[in-house]
């Protein structure tokens, strides 16, 4: 979409966000009950060959098309799929892990459930920090164990949905990016969106990072710790589309495509110790600070590459921001503190 500077104060705030002299790319969608009412796209796949040399000849032009690193906006995938496989089997959240992955059968795991993994309660730190190559993950199962009991805090931890991930692909008998295609993307037509893309697609997907060791990153996960366990595991690692994403956020708020159990553990406050940050859904936050302009109360994610999504269950409004705000490298795009600001001007510019 093509606008004139300053006449529309959302374009303006995004073109601010995402392009501060360095020209990373975004697409935004919103919609309510179901129709787009947003549709923009600014910037180019890539502009970048390392830090700090422009290329020549610049990437792509950023469409509604173009798939972008989720980052841990794939968090929200596997939840659902992961659910979707408990349910399948009988079972929900508050199955112990150690009834299905035999890491877990010691006094320091014993006690997790799906849930405390899903909602950020079982004692993991947050990162892993062993970033050596190790696809399949036999280093990070033989080691990574909770450093407190669970539902003792809530601490955001990537471990958690590595843990989800490999616990699903246990219980369904296939593979991680198999399972979310089979429970998530296939049911919502979500047909751009996936793990470990095609190599000739890589051109065509918005770069992320430049990262010593592996150059400008495109069409591989952007996550230092996916990337080390194979590219496709529960933390990280599925690119996708805006369109895609918005047909998660609709199924998300109207239950579409999710069993009534299933929406109920993605939209439904979960458990959590007290003094949390956030109410917490099994996969999904609620009422987060950067959502307080929408009308209802919001589920919502975001992921380090500058991706985000909200949506309101039982209401109307629902927004998808994806950029590559990482490109060429982390530390120069103002996004994170101004996604209040774009959700308050997308809602005034929906007139909700």
């Amino acid at each position: 979409m093509t606008t004139v500077a300053g006449a529309d104060p959302l374009a303006d705030l995004l073109e601010h966000a995402v392009s501060p002299g360095v020209g990373c790319g975004a697409a935004l969608l919103t919609a309510i009950n179901g129709e787009i009412v947003s549709d923009y796209t600014f910037g180019v796949t890539r502009r970048f060959e390392n830090v700090d040399i422009p290329t020549t000849v610049p990437g792509e032009a950023i469409t509604s098309e173009t798939r972008f690193d989720l980052a841990s906006l794939t968090k929200p995938l596997v939840a659902a799929a992961l659910l979707t496989e408990l349910e399948n089997h009988g079972l929900g959240p508050a199955l112990h892990v150690s009834e299905v992955l035999p890491e877990f059968r010691d006094r320091y795991a014993q006690d997790i459930t799906v849930g405390h993994l899903l909602t950020h309660t079982s004692g993991f730190t947050p990162t892993w920090p062993d970033r050596t190559p190790d696809p399949g993950g036999k280093r990070f199962r033989q080691a990574a164990r909770p450093q407190h009991p669970p539902m003792q805090q809530h601490e955001y931890s990537c471990q958690n949905y590595i843990w989800a991930g490999y616990l699903a692909e246990a219980l369904a008998g296939v593979p991680l990016s198999e399972l979310v295609k089979r429970h998530v993307c296939d049911p919502l037509d979500m047909q751009s969106t996936g793990y470990l893309p095609a190599r000739e697609l890589w051109a065509h997907i918005a770069a992320t990072e430049y990262q010593p060791g592996r150059g400008m990153v495109q069409g591989e996960v952007h996550d230092e710790t996916a990337f080390a366990l194979g590219g496709a595991v529960g933390n990280a690692g599925i690119f996708g589309t805006a369109p895609d994403m918005l047909r998660f956020a609709e199924a998300v708020r109207t239950g579409e495509g999710f069993s009534s159990a299933v929406h109920a553990w993605l939209t439904e406050p979960a458990p959590l110790p007290p003094g949390a940050a956030y109410a917490h859904t099994y996969g999904l936050r609620m009422a987060e600070a950067w959502c307080a302009a929408t009308p209802r109360t919001a589920v919502s994610h975001t992921g380090f590459t500058g991706t985000a999504f909200l949506t309101e269950p039982g209401g109307s409004f629902s927004l998808v921001l994806l950029t590559n705000r990482v490109h060429p490298t982390r530390t120069q795009s103002t996004l994170p503190t101004m996604r209040a600001s774009i959700v308050a001007a997308a809602v005034s510019r929906a007139g909700i």
